[in-house]
């Protein structure tokens, strides 16, 4: 919680102490961008930058690739010296603590809500912050990259199981019973239990972190208690491997080593598995739920301190475009934000690919808090407790929502 109070605190006074200088008016318009794409995804990057400027030979962009974890402190060190970028490309997560320190520019004015309305549903969520004092949200990003977490499966474990693909929650635990009766070593299913990779089963029982105003922690509901004891039936039961304990191989080590059968994880690790006989699907449905999933990913700011500000919009307004994200697919084999650019290169895509697609329609947003971190930080016990008994699911989630109130809700009010 300190850590975004401070930040917010340094990147304020930055913007009331002083500004970056305006862009010489005898030449080109200079827009300075921060980035952290990997070396393919740069590659393309700087093509599109380049095309852009043949296009706007009025503007000159300075693209900086900074690595992702360093982009926070950096852009803590700029603002200090009143250096920020005029757009930056930030971790979805950050985008709340950048917007209520009052470091980045509100996005509506400049045609936001209809840019994002032709985007993928999810990117206004992910990209909206209320703020302090008022009712309706605001957009302060324009997400680049959205990625989700589907189901992997180990085909010959499954096979050797004589098991299916399970589609519902109630379907994998029979399948995960069945999986494990033949008493082999190997486990059904292994998951993280950090908050964000609970999210997914949270949504599949109807279940919400925060309320919309981020003043109630809702995770004492009865569906979130739901959810939680379903996890730790699965473990009990044997179904799930306890890939969650202090020392345990984790889900993804033990995926790649035969032990886990099955696992939540997104398509970074795609490339990892691919000495696997593996497949996708979609994470179980529950109910009239088909699926659910988190929402991961990045997206471009304006900087409020920048003196280039729509000319800012107006790039990231391309880079989002049909044609801009048709070259983006083309160059890195990746999904894009928008829509269109998908359907007209489908062809182009994986049916891995098309997987993580199709589940991002059932993926649901982080709570947009700034102190996101801390949050998880505060609940991550409560979870453990509940998962291996120490507490009941009932009174974990009690006394999580207890302390996220007193110590992170009621001092960001």
């Amino acid at each position: 919680m300190l850590l975004w109070i401070s930040f917010a605190a340094i990147i304020l006074s930055a913007i009331t102490c002083g500004q970056r200088p305006r862009s010489q008016s005898n030449g080109p318009r200079t827009l300075t961008l921060w980035h952290s794409y990997n070396n393919e995804e740069t590659r393309v990057f700087n093509e599109l930058l380049s095309d852009y400027q043949k296009q706007n030979p009025h503007i000159k962009i300075i693209a900086e690739r900074v690595p992702f974890d360093g982009l926070l402190p950096k852009l803590t060190s700029a603002a200090i010296a009143h250096r920020t970028p005029d757009i930056a490309r930030v971790d979805i997560g950050h985008i709340p603590r950048l917007a209520w320190g009052k470091a980045i520019e509100p996005l509506d004015l400049y045609g936001a809500e209809k840019l994002t309305q032709g985007m993928h549903r999810i990117a206004k969520p992910v990209a909206s912050v209320t703020m302090p004092g008022k009712t309706a949200s605001e957009i302060f990003a324009i997400p680049d990259q959205l990625t989700t977490v589907a189901l992997y499966y180990n085909k010959d474990l499954m096979a050797a199981a004589a098991v299916q693909i399970p589609r519902t929650l109630g379907e994998l635990r029979a399948i995960g019973k069945k999986f494990s009766a033949r008493g082999k070593s190997s486990k059904a299913l292994a998951i993280n239990s950090s908050l964000w990779w609970i999210m997914p089963w949270l949504f599949l029982h109807d279940a919400q972190v925060l309320s919309p105003q981020l003043d109630k922690c809702l995770l004492g509901s009865g569906e979130a208690v739901a959810t939680l004891e379903y996890l730790r039936e699965l473990y009990t039961e044997g179904v799930e491997a306890g890939a969650w304990l202090s020392g345990a191989i984790n889900p993804d080590q033990g995926f790649m080593t035969g032990r886990y059968a099955m696992i939540l994880s997104g398509p970074w690790n795609l490339q990892t598995f691919s000495k696997i006989n593996f497949g996708l699907s979609l994470v179980p449905g529950n109910g009239k739920l088909r699926s659910a999933s988190n929402i991961g990913g990045s997206a471009m700011v304006v900087f409020a301190a920048s003196r280039e500000k729509q000319e800012s919009y107006r790039l990231l307004e391309y880079l989002v475009s049909e044609p801009v994200q048709i070259k983006w697919i083309q160059g890195t084999g990746q999904l894009s934000v928008n829509p269109a650019a998908n359907r007209a290169m489908a062809a182009l895509f994986s049916k891995e690919l098309k997987v993580f697609l199709e589940q991002l329609d059932y993926a649901g947003a982080r709570p947009a808090l700034p102190g996101y971190d801390a949050l998880e930080s505060i609940v991550a016990p409560y979870l453990y407790a509940a998962l291996d008994g120490s507490l009941t699911s009932r009174e974990a989630l009690k006394r999580a929502c207890t302390d996220v109130e007193k110590n992170l809700l009621i001092p960001n009010r």
